[in-house]
């Protein structure tokens, strides 16, 4: 697994939806956008270790 710098200036995701942590930007592993919804995201959570979808 590769390094990931977590102390970044870009605001966070959000928060893991399973631990409550705070995602950083640079956990951000894809970002799609769906026919008329927002921007979705995956993202592994620094704490759970685990891609998740940020609330």
């Amino acid at each position: 697994m590769r390094e990931r710098n977590t102390k970044t200036v870009d605001p966070p995701l959000g928060k893991c939806p399973a631990c409550d942590a705070t995602i950083p930007a640079a956990n951000l592993v894809v970002a799609y956008e769906a026919a008329g919804d927002w921007p979705r995201m995956l993202a592994e959570c620094p704490t759970c270790d685990e891609p998740v979808t940020p609330v």
